[in-house]
């Protein structure tokens, strides 16, 4: 989790063999998820799951993995989205662009994964907007209208309102995860990724 080193990465991801009924009987607020700040509405779902995130943390890669399971057995009725964070750093502006853009250009479901493979695992240099339009030119779309998309007032736009929700949300750290526009989890307050999930799907009740 990247946390601008708030917190020590000893003992993420160990807790495990939490059973659903364990969680549920022990879940509280302070402990395993706090409310948010700025409540958000859900509308038009009724149920709701937000992975905030940023490229370039190293959790969030990890928690890839975890997160493709639940979305495998998630209920029919609960909508997920990702958004990604926009703290006050260039880094952070820039890469959630990079997403935004993808999503409008409708290659993210075909992008997403393999440009963090390709920031974390294969350590691409994919410092620069020519670069990683480039790079996202495999999934569909041209470099140059990836780089169009990137620098029009759209994006602009849409990187505002996930700066908005970032601070909304009361993120103060990623990946968190944001339940019915209500509730934020984390790694650090469940202690790992079983656990997170099981904390969701928890919430998702309440």
């Amino acid at each position: 989790m990247f946390r601008r080193q708030l917190f020590q990465l000893a003992g993420l991801g160990l807790l495990t063999g939490f059973s659903s009924i364990t969680l549920a009987n022990t879940l509280s607020l302070g402990k395993d998820y706090t409310k948010v700040p700025q409540p958000q509405s859900i509308e038009p779902h009724k149920k709701q799951v937000v992975e905030v995130f940023y490229y370039g943390c190293s959790h969030c890669y990890n928690l890839e993995p975890s997160l493709h399971n639940w979305l495998k057995t998630k209920p029919s009725d609960v909508n997920f989205e990702r958004v990604p964070a926009v703290l006050n750093n260039p880094n952070w502006i820039f890469m959630a662009k990079v997403f935004l853009t993808a999503q409008e250009l409708g290659i993210v479901e075909k992008s997403h994964l393999p440009f963090f493979h390709a920031l974390h695992r294969d350590k691409l240099p994919l410092f620069n907007l020519e670069d990683i339009a480039q790079f996202h030119s495999q999934f569909g779309t041209t470099k140059q209208d990836f780089i169009a998309m990137f620098e029009s007032f759209k994006i602009d736009q849409a990187m505002r309102r996930a700066q908005r929700l970032t601070q909304a949300y009361g993120i103060e750290g990623v990946p968190s995860i944001i339940v019915n526009g209500q509730y934020l989890t984390d790694l650090t307050m469940t202690g790992g990724q079983e656990p997170l999930w099981l904390t969701v799907n928890q919430l998702l009740t309440q």
